[in-house]
């Protein structure tokens, strides 16, 4: 328990969270007035930003547990509902694009029944028992299919697939989704078989089996609708992931302030506190350390940190407090613009960034940041000191050093190792957990790369990055599979033509353009009606980022030059082999 004189009669540190056990759910609202009306008598009013109703509803958060892990309060939640729907919708899509994979063959196929199902109506069968059959052959070919899915998902639940999601793939734990997606894997097979028994048989057999009726407009205009949607499919989630991938770059390259690519850090167990000098002075004598500092936080790791309020009035500062030891600034090569470094034997003592410097311009080198506070000592260069969802570039900060007035609370135990140019980092975290075994035996110091604590704040965005990445392959197969099936029907119905065709004097070249020109005019539709989706997604998850890259116009470029290259490709290889075929073979072949 905190000492109950622990901040008694101060309203300047909100670094709690308060649980509230109700009598009823019903009376939430009472509760919040009344908290409001407390806090309208209490608080100061310099502390609050406006004088509205909805000032004082901000100020303080009421959040029913069940709905906490998306709770935005603070900018932050554990996930996002719009990106969790997102991944629903997009599933669903991948879905209806395999049912749709699977109509369009089912449709290919139909030259090749129309007279053995044709032959059975003329010898007794009826057109409800042969639609039966066909919807039964199709949701057993799905069922198959999702019979299949779990026995991979199954042998692959202790992969890296577990990277892709935030929960336990064991297929007992959830016997309701199980339920569901068999039902709906059911449903895709009614869903996908539908029109292609109705089509089927709907042709009279006399008529049938005096010809062939592939080619209709109507099943032409259907064919190459659903080729279609899924190129929309593909190139929307690739447009998409090429935006993510623009702001993944963006994330690990930019410029921190700071050296973090020649810093590993690590953790001191609580019970080594106290010998914190010793193993920094011990750990300094391996060679390729440049220097070693300790420090609260790792930089960069979170989306906040500990947060003060000092002074009354107008000069009044609210600032993100990092303490670190008189090391840390030279140790992360953060340079100092007004003033001087921290030195030994300093304590109680600031050096601010400059987004504080210019936003409280009364402050000044070598005096108290505010009136009785503790004293500035100098400023240094804005740093990336959060994560890329703030912007840091306006947000007061101050690295600090404990001194006596906050003896009891210096609970400092970050260490950040400098390793000299040249030193193999991965053979130094060896080296640094042999010498901690030694001084710690049987205790972890958790040595790590910082960029690798760093990537950590944006392992939501980075698995989200790739699960969109995982669909987008997966329609690209899907689309590319949907153009070799419709080439195959097509190319086969119209040898006849191309024999013909070459008799006339037409090139393999002239006429696989004739196939591919098709293809190339849908590409150009899809693509303008996808991109705008595309860039939603895209700019709606950029969106949770206060510092983020600008949308190239190269990813739509790229995108489309993609899937362009693979239909092409696709095309060719199917359409050249009738293409070179000799042309008295394909005019005689019935």
């Amino acid at each position: 328990s905190y000492s109950p004189n622990l901040n008694k009669d101060s309203w300047r540190n909100w670094n709690y969270a308060l649980y509230i056990r109700l009598d009823s759910p019903a009376s939430l609202t009472d509760v919040e007035r009344s908290v409001i009306e407390s806090c309208k008598l209490n608080i100061p009013r310099d502390l609050i930003s406006g004088e509205g109703e909805e000032d004082w509803e901000n100020f303080i958060h009421f959040t029913p547990l069940d709905e906490v892990h998306y709770s935005t309060v603070g900018n932050k939640a554990a996930t996002s509902k719009a990106a969790v729907y997102l991944l629903l919708c997009v599933s669903v899509l991948i879905l209806l694009t395999a049912a749709v994979n699977y109509m369009n063959f089912s449709l290919a196929e139909t030259p090749m029944r129309l007279r053995s199902i044709n032959t059975q109506k003329v010898l007794g069968a009826s057109t409800f028992s042969l639609r039966m059959y066909l919807l039964l052959e199709s949701v057993l070919v799905c069922v198959c299919g999702f019979l299949l899915s779990l026995l991979w998902l199954y042998l692959l639940q202790d992969s890296s697939l577990n990277t892709l999601v935030a929960s336990d793939l064991s297929l007992m734990n959830h016997p309701n989704l199980l339920i569901a997606l068999g039902g709906m894997a059911v449903c895709m097979g009614l869903l996908a078989g539908a029109y292609p028994s109705y089509y089927v048989t709907s042709f009279p057999p006399a008529l049938v089996l005096k010809g062939s009726l592939g080619l209709s407009p109507k099943g032409k205009m259907l064919r190459t609708f659903l080729v279609c949607f899924q190129f929309f499919v593909s190139f929307m989630l690739i447009i998409a992931v090429g935006i993510m991938y623009l702001q993944s770059r963006y994330i690990q390259h930019s410029d921190y302030g700071y050296d973090k690519e020649v810093v590993l850090v690590g953790t001191i167990p609580y019970e080594y506190l106290d010998r914190r000098e010793a193993i920094v002075s011990e750990l300094s004598g391996l060679s390729g350390i440049e220097g070693i500092s300790i420090s609260q936080f790792v930089l960069s790791s979170a989306d906040n940190y500990m947060s003060w309020g000092r002074g009354e009035g107008e000069h009044h500062i609210q600032l993100v407090c990092f303490p670190v030891d008189y090391r840390y600034l030279s140790v992360l090569g953060i340079k100092i613009t007004e003033g001087r470094n921290f030195k030994p034997g300093d304590g109680d003592v600031y050096i601010f960034n400059e987004a504080a410097q210019k936003k409280y311009s009364w402050m000044k080198v070598d005096e108290p940041a505010t009136p009785g506070d503790y004293p500035v000592v100098g400023f240094c260069e804005n740093i990336r000191f959060s994560s890329f969802r703030n912007n840091d570039a306006v947000e007061p900060m101050a690295f600090f050093i404990y001194g006596k007035d906050y003896a009891n609370w210096d609970a400092n135990n970050i260490l950040n190792i400098r390793v000299a140019a040249g030193v193999d980092k991965v053979d130094m975290l060896h080296r640094l957990a042999e010498a901690t075994e030694k001084m710690a035996p049987g205790r972890d110091f958790r040595f790590r790369f910082m960029d690798e604590v760093i990537d950590q704040n944006y392992r939501r965005e980075l698995r989200f990055t790739r699960q969109i990445l995982l669909f987008s392959l997966i329609a690209i197969v899907l689309s590319m599979i949907g153009v070799f099936g419709l080439t195959l029907f097509e190319s086969e119905y119209r040898r006849k033509e191309i024999g013909i065709r070459k008799i006339m004097g037409s090139s393999t070249g002239e006429i696989l353009y004739m196939f591919t020109k098709r293809y190339f005019v849908m590409l150009v539709v899809c693509f303008v009606l996808a991109a705008p989706f595309g860039w939603w997604i895209g700019h709606d998850w950029l969106e949770s980022f206060s510092d983020k890259t600008p949308i190239r116009a190269w990813v739509f470029v790229a995108s489309f030059l993609l899937v362009s290259l693979i239909t092409v490709l696709t095309v060719t290889f199917q359409c050249w082999k009738n293409a070179n075929e000799n042309p008295v073979r394909s005019i005689k072949t019935e």
